[in-house]
């Protein structure tokens, strides 16, 4: 039986030119375009529901504590969890020179970041299909991968420091997209049970509507550890729930008509759409007036939606929808 195409993988013959043909270190993940359709391997569309854990695939391995061996299926799971944190997959195998180094490399630098990003590693003898749909034409080769998009990071061997100055230029344009939060690794035990709530005061404070309290604590929790994800999100609700409180929703939204350049005008009503749960009426929007403005007002526009996806939940599929129509309207 023949192997079917993959779906928006072009022709060989067709193909434009490879990351092959750049140095490493000229390598950026700046923006997605030109990136290829992965979303027929594993049967699930990339970025969909379902992109709220570590890879499952049977065969796959933890090499790191958030690095994994990936097959068809587990390619796909990682590929759905790039819309929660940034993703990196080297297709090599230690038949290539070099091979080894760069993969312990890679696993070491990945590992260093703490869950702010993974890896998934392919043998492209045992996983040609996967090398089919990154359009790989030598190894070893790296890419990045956000939102369910794939992008050349580089090819050929890379030392350590290069690699680690590509990740942390990998992980700023994550945080431009709204994906600043960390997952656990993949070695974490599926089915444990839930921990008690970490923040019991805060949860009193915000039920009695204390929003200033509440926002304290998980400020003082983020100056301990600033990257505690669930503190993250608790802070952007406790604002979004103060910024609210006393609103006048109807005269909110009649300065909002009456100045449709205003950024506080628009923000202020995409927060009462979120707090009434009218949440992609609010995505739309600011992604609208970011993609019709420029300059402060753009970016105020901007890093108020990216705290807005903190508060509705990185794995909500109308974030997920909201974060590609950002990228699009930045780039």
């Amino acid at each position: 039986m023949t192997t079917p195409p993959v779906p928006g993988t072009p022709s060989s013959s067709s193909r434009t030119a490879q990351p092959g043909g750049h140095p490493a270190q000229q390598a950026a993940p700046a923006d997605a375009r030109g990136a290829v359709d992965l979303s027929a391997l594993g049967g699930a569309p990339a970025g969909g529901p379902g992109a709220a854990g570590p890879v499952s695939g049977a065969e796959a391995a933890p090499i790191g504590r958030w690095s994994t061996e990936l097959d068809e299926a587990s390619f796909q799971d990682l590929v759905q969890l790039s819309t929660r944190v940034p993703v990196v997959i080297a297709v090599s195998n230690e038949r290539v020179q070099g091979g080894a180094e760069l993969r312990a490399s890679l696993v070491s630098a990945i590992d260093a970041e703490q869950g702010r990003v993974v890896l998934g590693l392919v043998d492209p003898d045992a996983q040609p299909r996967i090398a089919q749909a990154l359009q790989v034409q030598q190894i070893p080769a790296v890419f990045a991968v956000l939102g369910g998009r794939p992008m050349p990071l580089f090819v050929g061997p890379v030392d350590g420091a290069q690699i680690s100055a590509l990740l942390q230029e990998l992980l700023g344009v994550a945080v431009q997209q709204g994906m600043a939060g960390t997952v656990p690794p993949f070695s974490h035990p599926e089915g444990a049970a839930q921990p008690p709530a970490r923040f019991p005061e805060a949860d009193e404070l915000v039920a009695a509507g204390d929003y200033e309290g509440a926002a304290a604590i998980y400020e003082a929790a983020l100056s301990q550890n600033p990257g505690d994800d669930e503190a993250a999100v608790g802070l952007h609700r406790a604002r979004l729930l103060g910024r609210v409180a006393s609103a006048d929703a109807a005269r909110v939204r009649q300065a909002a008509a009456s100045a449709p350049d205003d950024v506080a005008a628009q923000i202020d009503v995409a927060d009462l759409d979120v707090v009434g749960g009218h949440v992609e009426d609010a995505f739309r929007r600011l992604v609208g007036f970011i993609g019709t403005h420029f300059g402060d007002e753009r970016e105020s526009a901007r890093a108020h939606l990216v705290e807005l996806f903190g508060v509705v939940g990185q794995q909500d599929p109308r974030v997920v929808a909201a974060r590609g129509r950002l990228a699009a309207a930045l780039f």
